[in-house]
């Protein structure tokens, strides 16, 4: 089985140029966590997710690398919550998003195998699934640890609906 059996291939894409709103808005509703940033030539950027808009609300001081820790000193009042999505809110995606670069990526021709330990490894739930061909970066699917546990219980557990092996 290979990454391309169970990819997702409808996916919501956002330009670097939209707003951290927009993004926010897209992923409410779509109930998704991750959307796949694109160019105007739709070239992979990179991803903007719910570790990017948890790491946004975090205060100032615990956003920095080596940042506070502990935080249970911090107030915890909604409306300073509100304020700082708020500030964010009418920024672009690009500010914010986990480029490229430092992404872990997989391609449609990724064994089962190899994408379990990618998913492991990542820090984030879905992993871009990349066509490269020298200096293009098409984006052709998204996997998810949910796309590789939906193709297991389908085809291991009879009493939902899949059969056994």
């Amino acid at each position: 089985m290979t990454v391309q059996s169970i990819m997702t291939r409808d996916l919501r894409k956002i330009l670097p140029s939209q707003s951290v709103r927009e993004g926010l808005r897209m992923m409410h509703e779509r109930h998704i966590r991750t959307l796949a940033v694109v160019d105007d030539d739709d070239q992979f950027v990179g991803l903007f997710g719910i570790r990017q808009v948890i790491h946004l609300l975090l205060p100032k001081a615990a956003q920095m690398k080596y940042g506070l820790t502990n935080l249970s000193f911090m107030p915890d009042d909604l409306g300073e919550l509100y304020d700082r999505l708020l500030h964010v809110g009418q920024k672009p995606v690009s500010d914010f998003l986990e480029k490229r670069d430092g992404l872990l990526i997989c391609a449609p021709s990724t064994p089962l195998p190899e994408l379990l330990e990618l998913l492991h490894q990542s820090f984030n739930t879905s992993l871009p699934v990349l066509v490269i061909d020298g200096d293009s970066n098409k984006l052709v699917g998204m996997v998810s640890a949910w796309d590789v546990l939906e193709k297991l219980v389908m085809n291991v557990y009879p009493d939902n609906g899949g059969h056994a092996p």
